[in-house]
């Protein structure tokens, strides 16, 4: 006998010594998995010409943004910063190019794009690599992070091309334009760019917060190709399949979506640390991680350069099942053979399972109650989750989806996943036994990893590498017919621990990924990787009254304490501040004049109601406002409509064609027209452009209403065409923008507290007035 092994199964009570280890490998794997999702440390600026320097990249960061100056599309801001992209590119020795054009999005949102462009030449004539990031920002913030970070990799990933040998296939640089508009540099350049053609696969640079590891969330169809080379090139890996099999069926959009709709392979990176500072005024220099811009460009060149060197005409449209383990490599293969795998590993298990039922080693009866602990203890887990959620929603600890202090509340749905597992298999211990609990527990792992591995291959890692090892490692054990519980903690611990090890990584990335809207899945999977704990809570049985006690109550007491500490945190801070836009509205028409507040928790911050009486009210002024809003009158301040001038209509059949101006008469840089619901407007033209049918979710989206927008407005106007029904007369609005609130809005402005900031377009004005259509 080993020492290991006099530890663990010698005494009169070895389930105590057990659960420690279990415990403590558990713990180490929880650090482990924490430290592999950082990024790494920055190289220096003195590092060879040919290496990836995150110091030289923020040098680079520092002169695009370092004046804190938020650079939407057609701003003059972003002018200047297109400029110092421009002048970096030529102090690396390429010969940039500006691509110019009207683009439009799905979403009916228009603008003239500035595109820059260049190029590596290649050895070899024929496909090229893409590599992109966009340099706008979002009206309200000056986008250091997003996507001034991504800009700044490429830039410092083009002088390291520079430095080293020529690759196969030439690389194209995208630094585009219009992305926080609707992916409109991106559709620009696949439509129009005579490079475009040459594109076989892309790498996207992009964030959605200011920290963080540089993650590869998405790929093209080719997946199992793409991966095998990253698998092969990023030395410091951060991914998972899931991530790709999640953000299939999210609504999110990323230049990476117009490159795959194009027919690109490829890689789509992002950082999603501090979500916070995301769309706001803190997306600035001060806040963007370091490290995660030397992550970026540790993930980003060496996919280049491995896609620009390897064959990328016609890659096989085969998908992977793939993951880090700690950062260090990447494991991955075909998802076709999960499905094998899965049943591979469920005959096993059953054969296990069916052996030690008739040879008398295991009761039906044990069995079964190892099968019905698990869905007991997951019941009760989703069940409290919610109760606990809704507890903690009560005093307002979590009124939006991303708190300023999240730690105690992750804990407490961790800590409530590992409470559950143990207070249900104590429960069952006695009636079902160590063998009752194991058997009952794979069971149930290797039919989930079969149905998994049928409908979402992605994720099936998760439990089918834990169900592997536990059928591997069973085997010696379950087919026994003496000794029969010498070294049980073997086919207990390691799959137990193999599980943590494939398990922790993603559950990590939940809160940060999806907010506080998805804690009880955080618990309810915590509670999916840790039953494999119950057989050795059945070893308890065995030791003293104290220990079963402490086993069950400790993290019992954990589970209130994480809960108590998160109701009674604050859920804003000036580093997490709330999002609070305020608006001017003036009606063209009545000359009425309103201030709005949109508070993103629904409560008005009570600095801001003390300077003005503001009410709620369930929708704004406007039609397609659908949610609830502060108002307050506003005075009157002289500015001119926006005009919707009808320059031509004529009948065809059973239709009315138009063609209509749309122009901001006091020179607002954004100008849309909006639709009624139910108005059956068609054929959508926008300088010519024609625009597709708005989906349903964007129709639901502003209340039923259809709106075509102008974000670059130039002072003409800008020409629409459209078909309405012939003899159905249609009210319009027309709506201009601009950014930033008239000099009456100061006191406002000044009563914003530091735990609020504006968001995404920021504070704007607005002037609207009614435009009659008739038949």
């Amino acid at each position: 006998m080993t020492l290991t092994e006099d530890f663990l199964d010698a005494g009169k009570a070895p389930g105590t010594r057990r659960l420690l280890l279990a415990l403590v490998i558990l713990g180490a794997i929880f650090f482990l998995s924490y430290e592999g999702s950082q990024p790494p440390s920055v190289v220096s600026s003195d590092a060879p010409a040919t290496e990836f320097s995150g110091a030289r990249a923020r040098e680079i960061l520092n002169r695009l943004v370092g004046d804190g100056i938020p650079h939407p599309t057609g701003s003059p801001a972003n002018d200047a910063v297109r400029g110092r992209v421009i002048e970096e590119l030529q102090k690396a020795g390429y010969d940039p190019q500006v691509q110019t054009g009207f683009a439009c999005s799905e979403y009916g949102t228009c603008a003239t794009v500035n595109n820059v462009v260049a190029r590596l030449e290649g050895t070899e004539i024929g496909p090229a690599v893409l590599l992109a990031a966009h340099y706008d920002s979002v009206p309200a913030g000056p986008g250091a992070s997003d996507d001034g970070a991504g800009v700044a990799a490429v830039l410092e990933i083009a002088r390291a091309l520079k430095a080293l040998p020529r690759p196969r296939h030439s690389v194209i640089f995208l630094i585009d334009d219009g992305e926080e508009a609707g992916l409109l540099g991106a559709h620009l350049f696949v439509d129009q760019h005579p490079w475009a053609k040459e594109v076989r696969a892309a790498v996207n640079i992009d964030a959605r917060g200011s920290s963080g590891a540089s993650l590869m969330f998405e790929t093209g169809s080719a997946n199992e190709w793409v991966v095998r080379l990253y698998a092969r090139s990023v030395l410091h890996p951060a991914t998972s399949s899931i991530f790709y099999t999640a953000y299939k069926r999210l609504p999110n959009d990323t230049d990476f979506t117009v490159f795959k709709a194009a027919g690109y392979q490829g890689l789509n990176f992002a950082n999603i640390g501090h979500v916070a500072d995301y769309h706001t005024p803190l997306d600035n220099l001060e806040n963007a991680e370091p490290r995660t811009l030397q992550h970026h460009g540790a993930n980003a060149l060496p996919s280049v350069l491995a896609l620009a060197n390897s064959e990328l005409r016609n890659p096989p449209s085969r998908e992977a099942v793939f993951f880090d383990l700690f950062g260090q490599r990447t494991i991955w293969w075909p998802a076709a053979r999960s499905r094998n795998l899965a049943w591979a590993v469920l005959i096993l298990l059953v054969f296990q399972i069916v052996w030690m039922i008739w040879s008398k080693r295991l009761a039906l009866s044990s069995f079964a109650r190892g099968l019905l602990q698990w869905m007991v203890a997951l019941f009760a887990t989703i069940v409290l989750a919610l109760l606990l959620r809704l507890l903690i929603r009560l005093p307002g600890a979590i009124p939006v989806n991303w708190v300023a202090h999240p730690v105690p509340l992750v804990a407490a749905f961790w800590l409530l996943g590992l409470t559950v597992v143990v207070v249900v298999a104590r429960s069952f211990s006695g009636a079902a036994g160590f063998w009752g609990l194991w058997t009952g527990v794979w069971a149930w792992w290797a039919a989930l990893s079969l149905v998994i591995a049928w409908r979402m291959p992605g994720a099936s890692y998760v439990v089918l590498i834990p169900a592997a090892v536990a059928g591997l490692v069973g085997l010696p054990f379950t087919l026994r017919r003496r000794g029969f519980t010498r070294g049980s903690w073997v086919p207990a611990i390691l799959p137990l621990a193999t599980a943590a090890i494939v398990g922790f990584a993603p559950v990590l990335m939940l809160y940060t990924a999806l907010g506080n809207r998805f804690l009880p899945a955080i618990a309810l999977v915590v509670a999916v990787l840790l039953t494999p704990l119950a057989p050795l809570l059945a070893d308890l049985d065995d030791t003293s009254s104290l220990s079963r006690l402490a086993g069950v109550g400790i993290p019992i007491v954990l589970t209130v304490v994480a809960a108590f500490l998160a109701g009674v945190m604050p859920a804003f801070s000036a580093k997490a501040p709330e999002h609070v836009n305020v608006d001017y509205w003036s009606d063209g028409d009545s000359g009425k004049a309103q201030w709005l507040v949109f508070p993103e928790s629904g409560r008005m911050p009570e600095p801001i109601g003390v300077a003005a009486p503001f009410h709620r009210v369930s929708n704004g002024p406007l039609p397609w406002f659908t949610h609830a809003v502060y108002l307050t009158d506003g005075p009157h301040i002289d500015l001119a409509a926006p005009t919707f001038t009808i320059l031509e209509s004529a009948v065809e059949g059973n239709e009315r064609t138009y063609r209509a101006l749309l122009r901001s008469e006091r020179g607002s840089p954004a100008a849309a027209v909006l639709f009624p619901p139910n108005s059956a407007v068609d054929s959508v033209e926008i300088e010519g452009q024609p625009l597709q049918s708005e989906s349903e979710s964007v129709r639901r989206f502003l209340n039923g209403w259809i709106a075509y927008d102008c974000v670059t407005m130039p002072a003409k106007g800008i020409e629409i065409r459209f078909h309405l029904p012939a003899g159905k007369p249609v009210q319009v609005y027309a709506v201009d923008r601009s950014y930033g609130l008239p000099a009456e809005g100061m006191p406002l402005l000044k009563s914003r507290p530091l735990t609020a900031t504006q968001v995404q377009d920021g504070d704007v004005t607005v002037v609207s007035r009614r435009v009659q259509l008739n038949p």
